[in-house]
Formats: structure tokens, sequence, C-alpha cells
């Protein structure tokens, strides 16, 4: 369609073609907007992430005293692991459960692992307590040392962060210590002081 004056020094116009063309003009300025507003949305979650991602816990051995309950180190051993938990996010909270807690000696399981219940933990410390009793097969690698051996205790379980109203997926979290046992026939548990255990969250 032409657009028909009167003026001989105008050319006709093609107001099809003016219309399309504005018509494009309105479509770019909306996919702009559009682009704009997706950029500035990543941008926020992206900073937000980076601000409130929490930091990994901390856990340290404080005790391990082991007990057996014969001569020679031939009966059952009790081993009571006292640990602490630390949170170091003053904006996060750490969701525990499925936790146990487990302990090798000289690279033998040490016994069936102890529960410990759920809990969670704002920021700073909490300490943690298992028992654990040996195997038979514990005890009897036990009685056949004749050296120091290294007495592992290593807490297992599920971990979850929870920023502000949002709660993260559950993450599998280990925690190993090392104590050194000092007399396998006279069995005890040397720790040393703020002994860190090795965390690993995956």
């Amino acid at each position: 369609m032409s657009l028909i004056t009167d003026d001989p020094d105008r050319a006709p116009r093609d107001c099809t073609a003016a219309r399309r063309h504005q018509s494009g003009r309105r479509r770019r300025r909306l996919l702009i907007v559009a682009a704009s507003a997706v950029a500035l949305l990543l941008a926020l979650a992206i900073i937000r992430w980076l601000t409130l991602r929490p930091s990994s816990p901390r856990f340290r051995l404080l005790t391990a005293p082991a007990s057996t309950n014969a001569p020679g180190g031939m009966g059952t051993v009790l081993l009571v692991a006292s640990l602490v938990a630390h949170n170091p996010n003053a904006h996060a909270l750490a969701l525990y459960d499925g936790l146990r807690a487990r302990a090798s000696y000289a690279g033998l399981q040490l016994a069936a692992a102890a529960p410990i219940p759920p809990f969670q933990q704002a920021q700073g410390d909490v300490k943690l307590s298992a028992t654990l009793l040996s195997s038979s097969a514990a005890e009897e690698t036990m009685a056949g040392e004749r050296s120091p051996a290294l007495l592992t205790p290593r807490l297992e379980g599920r971990l979850r962060w929870k920023v502000a109203v949002g709660v993260s997926g559950s993450r599998t979290l280990a925690a190993e210590c090392v104590a050194a046992a000092v007399s396998p026939s006279q069995l005890r548990a040397v720790v040393v002081q703020d002994c860190q255990c090795a965390t690993t969250i995956e």
C-alpha cells in the first residue's frame, strides 16, 4: 500500500514496510531488555553464591582413651573418642545426619560403627562423643602386636547447609583422626593437643 499525496516533490511511501521496520525495532528492544535482565539475575546469583558459600567444617580430636578388661591386651577393648566439630560460618547452619563413628587399629577395623544422633550446628564448636567396643579379630591383632601402632578414629555421615531459607543437597562427610597407641599390652591412646582431623566432603 502506498500513501498518495498532492505534493509532487514527495515520493509515495510504502506503509507496510514502515510498519515492519517499527515492529522489528520493538522486538530488538524487547530482546535487549530480556537479555539484560537475565544477565543481571545471573550476576546477582553468582555474587550471592560467592558471598554466602559455606566453608567446610573442621574437626579436632580431643581424647581417645582406650582400655582393656584383661591383661596382655587379650580382652575386649573399649574406646571412647571425643571430638569437636567447628562450623566457621556465621551465615550458614550445618545439618548433620547419618553420623557414625568408627575406629581402626594397625589398619584393622576395631569395632562396628557407633551411631551419633543427628544435630544442627550454628557458628562455633560442638563436642561429640562415641564409644566403641573391639571385635574378636581386632583383639587378636592387638594381642599379636609388639610395637606401637596407629589408632585411627573416623567420623562418617552426611552434611547439608542451611543458608537463609534454602537448604543445600546432601553431601558425604568423612573426618579421619590419628592417635598413637603407646603400648599394645596396656592399650592407651595419646592425643596431641588440638589434633586436627583430615576432613573430606564429596
